[in-house]
């Protein structure tokens, strides 16, 4: 059992009793840090800890709670969009995962990658390959990223990816996503839940995306806790199209379309991909979920093919986020990388006004 699985059975409410022990020694330490939280967040409204500006308007995309909530989709969309709107955008990431131990590391220039998934981390280098003519940065301090980002290639826009608890920089737009489906997970701060902070956070949030809504979503909970009433925004996952993994090459999904195949991924939430495949539609054959950021060493990939092989797979298909890492390994079934594109299904007007106009957000 990984650490991952071991602190989400102990989470959950049907726990089992040998488990009850972990969980209360959990819930004080919970509450200790939900109060650290309280308090770091009360001492920058208060300006004990200062909050710095850059010269240029800064747009945050983050969420309350551990694990993906469509952040890197909803920074790509945002970067897209700012784009062909003729802003010049970059997107300034942690860099999660990534070896490098610069204080800036520019993983693409705004014309070619310059970095891989090793030194930069897989996300950053999947939204440079994505995203070609938007620069993309990492390092740990983002004022840092984003000064050099103003002053090397003259943006005007700076895109916080996973931003939401980053208070050190000033941000003009504060979008918050929720997973329409679990949108606060347990409901509990960590470690004895998903939540990254009280829900009072949400009053720092200048509209809320819920991501993956679906019909049945239960959104009675954002609303409760949607103080100022800000705009709220539903957006959905669709597969865009595939990409041949050995040529690079886009294709439309019609290559993949009915057809018995083996799935893998390593994201925070598996099965979302899994659901996502089934909707285009394919036959899934075979699925191998691994942690999220997971590293594929040889004997991964070559069981991920031996499994779907003996399952009767007439093809292999993962995600943007896995692919940066394949490379150099040779298949011998034909692979697909799917990519997600995110859509607006209901709010558009309000995230229009909001991301397109330099006054939008609460400043």
């Amino acid at each position: 059992m990984t650490l991952d699985s071991f602190f989400h059975e102990v989470i959950s409410p049907k726990r089992p009793l040998h488990l009850l022990p972990v969980y209360g020694v959990l819930r004080l330490v919970a509450v200790v840090y939900a109060i650290g939280q309280r308090m770091r967040a009360g001492l920058y409204r208060l300006g004990v800890f200062k909050t710095r500006r850059l010269d240029c308007r800064v747009i945050s995309v983050g969420n309350l709670t551990l694990g993906g909530t469509g952040k890197t989709p909803t920074v790509m969309m945002v970067a897209d969009t700012l784009r062909r709107k003729g802003f010049k955008p970059a997107i300034l990431s942690r860099g999660y995962g990534g070896q490098s131990g610069e204080f800036v590391n520019v993983v693409n220039d705004g014309q070619r990658t310059l970095l891989s998934a090793d030194m930069a981390g897989d996300e950053p280098v999947m939204m440079a390959q994505r995203l070609k003519n938007i620069p993309v940065l990492t390092g740990r301090i983002r004022y840092e990223t984003g000064r050099y980002a103003i002053e090397n290639f003259g943006v005007d826009v700076l895109i916080l990816d996973d931003g939401y608890q980053h208070l050190p920089l000033h941000r003009d737009l504060n979008i918050l996503l929720c997973d329409a489906t679990r949108p606060f997970g347990n409901g509990v701060v960590f470690p004895a839940g998903e939540l990254r902070e009280p829900l009072s956070a949400m009053d720092r949030a200048d509209v809320i995306c819920l991501t993956r809504w679906r019909e049945d979503s239960q959104t009675d909970r954002v609303d409760a806790c949607n103080h100022r009433q800000v705009p709220v925004i539903q957006t959905g996952m669709r597969v865009q199209s595939v990409i041949e993994l050995s040529s690079g090459k886009e294709i439309g999904i019609e290559a993949v379309q009915n057809q018995s195949v083996a799935a893998f991924c390593g994201i925070a939430h598996p099965l979302d991909f899994f659901h996502t495949l089934e909707q285009v539609p394919v036959r899934l054959v075979n699925r191998d979920g691994f942690s999220d950021h997971h590293d594929y060493s040889t004997d991964d990939l070559k069981a991920i093919e031996n499994r779907a092989k003996q399952a009767g797979a007439q093809c292999i298909v993962t995600t943007e986020k896995d692919a940066v890492k394949l490379k150099g390994h040779t298949f011998g079934l034909p692979v697909y990388v799917v990519r997600i594109a995110l859509e607006i299904l209901e709010g558009q007007e309000a995230w229009d006004r909001l991301l397109l106009l330099p006054g939008g957000g609460a400043g």
